[in-house]
């Protein structure tokens, strides 16, 4: 037995985790390098300022979501919180299947930010794409090495990293937006395309801020229940500044020609607004996001994964901690399936089908979460820390709106807004399919060699002091009797 196994019982998740840490783990893996990408995407939809309206709109609808995993942390304050959640409105299969499918998003997010660094570098440095696979290599191992040292190191690289991120973004758009010789266009004309396009230019909108409610899982980690519901309206409000700066400056420098099919709008808006300073700049701010999406998203996924270990759901050696409360082997994983998936879309460059994929996904489990708060308002009965106003009219229509933009979001092209296609659906359908197969033949005996373990280990019942002392008057009495 290894000395990270001997150490599982008498370890446990330390509270540590403040409002300003919660606030950059949230943030800072919504806001990743796909994000400048996710700009782009809306513009498709909503061209130019327009897409200023749709990012509003979007923060709009996102403080809905906010409220409404607010009131389920406060229910269920744990790890597993969002499939105990889901469970008791759902089902316990069905809500493990979804959380399953759902805890791909964030593989996918760090996937498709690590090819869009890589672009990034290439295109400033002139590197080979095995040379700038290398550096996503090495910035996943500084986030993994960060998380394996605990939760303190973590959260700090996390808010460093990921302030500096958004204060650099919003200073650079700010000074594009100031640089003479851009105009903006369609300033208010989110339906000028149609109606469809102004509902997928919305739902690509809540892509910017993906994930950001993911930070629930670390509720075992926080301080106080507090912080979590804190991060969770806080986060949103930051993405929302600097993503309609963002916008907004892309709108006024660089026309959407240019933008199209480049992987790095981010470095052409930074060169057009202070040359090769400003590339260099953005560069910078590009290869920082990665350490926040990579860090942050090893923080909150390793979380749940201990969480279903834990419960036995997921092979209990995931649940194991090493000597700074860190679940050791989750964020090892974390990390390994990561790269992978990296250099499967280094190979393929299908980033655009992983942004479409994420934001479907992100739109269902948003409709998901409003049907459970519909549910667990007449199922549970007990004290909530905070409480929706409207609660059960407002997750109606959360329910109906975010199954809408589920739907326009799983049939779109991610490469050309004029089509539909079934490519980010028919992923969504595979993983679903993988996670459901896993829930019905590999949980349930994982859960019986827990049970049976829990069984062996139980102590057996001694018969009390009562029972001996009357032993021992009743067998000297019999044997006088005789």
């Amino acid at each position: 037995m290894s000395d990270q196994d001997e150490q599982v019982p008498t370890i446990t998740l330390r509270r540590s985790v403040g409002t300003a840490t919660a606030t950059a783990t949230s943030a800072g893996l919504a806001f990743a390098a796909i994000d400048y990408l996710g700009v782009v995407s809306i513009l498709a939809y909503a061209p130019g300022a327009t897409a200023a309206f749709a990012i509003f709109i979007g923060g709009i609808v996102v403080i809905l979501v906010s409220a409404i995993f607010s009131e389920l942390n406060g229910l269920y304050p744990t790890a597993a919180g969002i499939r105990l959640y889901l469970g008791r409105a759902v089902g316990n299969r069905t809500a493990l299947s979804v959380t399953f499918t759902y805890m791909t998003t964030v593989v996918l997010v760090i996937a498709a930010d690590a090819f869009l660094i890589g672009a990034a570098v290439r295109h400033v440095l002139n590197e080979p794409s095995v040379l700038a696979y290398v550096w996503i290599v090495v910035l996943l191992g500084i986030a993994l090495a960060a998380n394996l040292k605990g939760v303190r190191l973590a959260g700090w690289v996390q808010t460093i990293v990921t302030y500096t991120v958004l204060t650099g973004t919003s200073i650079l758009s700010i000074i594009a937006l100031f640089h003479v010789g851009g105009a903006f266009n369609h300033p208010v004309d989110l339906f000028g395309k149609g109606t469809f396009s102004g509902i997928q230019a919305v739902a690509f909108a809540l892509f910017l801020y993906a994930a950001f409610e993911w930070v629930t899982t670390t509720a075992e980690e926080a301080r106080t229940p507090r912080v979590i519901t804190r991060a969770l309206f806080v986060a949103p409000l930051l993405i929302w500044i600097v993503a309609s700066l963002f916008a907004l400056a892309l709108s006024h420098l660089v026309s959407y020609s240019t933008l199209h099919g480049s992987a790095y709008p981010q470095l052409l808006l930074g060169r057009a607004a202070l040359g090769t300073v400003g590339e260099i700049w953005m560069l910078s701010l590009t290869v920082l996001t990665a350490l926040n999406t990579f860090n942050g998203g090893f923080l909150v996924a390793s979380r749940f994964i201990y969480a279903a270990a834990r419960e036995g759901n997921l092979p209990r050696q995931f649940a194991r901690l090493n000597l700074n409360a860190v679940p050791w082997l989750a964020v090892t994983t974390l990390t390994v399936v990561s790269a992978v998936v990296a250099a499967v879309v280094f190979a393929t460059g299908q980033w655009l089908l992983l942004v479409s994929v994420g934001a479907a996904i992100e739109c269902g489990i948003y409709a998901i979460g409003s049907v459970c708060l519909l549910r667990l308002r007449s199922r549970v009965d007990r004290k909530r820390p905070f409480k929706l106003i409207a609660g059960q009219p407002l997750a109606i229509f959360g329910a109906i709106l975010f199954s809408v933009l589920f739907v326009a979001t799983a049939f779109a092209d991610p490469k050309d807004s004029r089509h539909f296609s079934i490519a980010p659906f028919t992923v969504i359908a595979v993983l679903g399919a993988l996670s459901t197969t896993y829930v019905l033949l590999v949980v349930p005996k994982l859960q019986r060699a827990a049970a049976a373990r829990t069984a062996a280990t139980r102590p057996r019942r001694r018969p009390t002091r009562a029972t001996l002392d009357d032993i021992n008057t009743i067998l000297p009495a019999a044997e006088a009797s005789d």
